[in-house]
């Protein structure tokens, strides 16, 4: 019974040998299965900060792309704009030309000079159409702050706060202000 006592007992430390060498094996491959995730992970990270990279640069370049894309874009609207405006002078250049040489003949008669003072008042008027630029011709309106510099103010019977007359006329280039037309409001007395 002894021997039965005695062998049961060595099972039991086989069992546990092989018990803790089993834990043993357990603990290893655990280890190296995180080791293996962790170079996994690693690896995958690795290849998601590659990405970002990639998308930070290429975004980078387009956006300085864009920025040069949009500076030359204004820097033609400009030259269009100045063109234009140049192409358009040019006419009125032409008539003040035309009218120098007439003020040097000495059959000059003063309707002659009056009427192409007139013409180029016209051709002036049909730039400044093609250009969209407006006249403020503000007589008889009431004052408006934003479009009239008061110049003066007359005492009148009328209607209070009203351009009763215009010193100089104003423009504005489609709703921006150019000049303001110059005026003497009425005041009450």
């Amino acid at each position: 019974m002894k021997k039965e006592k005695n062998d049961i007992s060595d099972n039991r430390d086989e069992i546990k040998v092989e018990h803790e060498v089993t834990k043993d094996d357990l603990q290893k491959k655990t280890d190296k299965d995180q080791n293996n995730n962790n170079a996994d992970d690693k690896s995958l990270l690795q290849d998601e900060v590659d990405k970002l990279n990639d998308a930070l640069l290429r975004s980078r370049a387009e956006l300085d792309n864009f920025q040069k894309r949009t500076l030359k874009q204004m820097q033609q609207a400009q030259l269009y704009s100045t063109e234009k405006l140049s192409s358009e002078l040019l006419v009125i250049i032409d008539s003040l030309e035309a009218a120098e040489k007439l003020s040097n003949d000495p059959n000059l008669k003063i309707e002659n000079l009056i009427e192409g003072n007139n013409l180029l008042l016209k051709t002036t008027k049909d730039v400044f159409a093609k250009l969209d630029i407006e006249e403020i011709d503000p007589l008889g309106s009431p004052f408006d702050p934003e479009l009239h510099q008061a110049m003066a103010t007359k005492d009148v019977k009328e209607q209070e706060n009203t351009v009763i007359e215009v010193m100089q006329k104003g423009y504005k280039l489609k709703s921006k202000l150019l000049r303001p037309a110059l005026v003497i409001v009425s005041k009450k007395s």
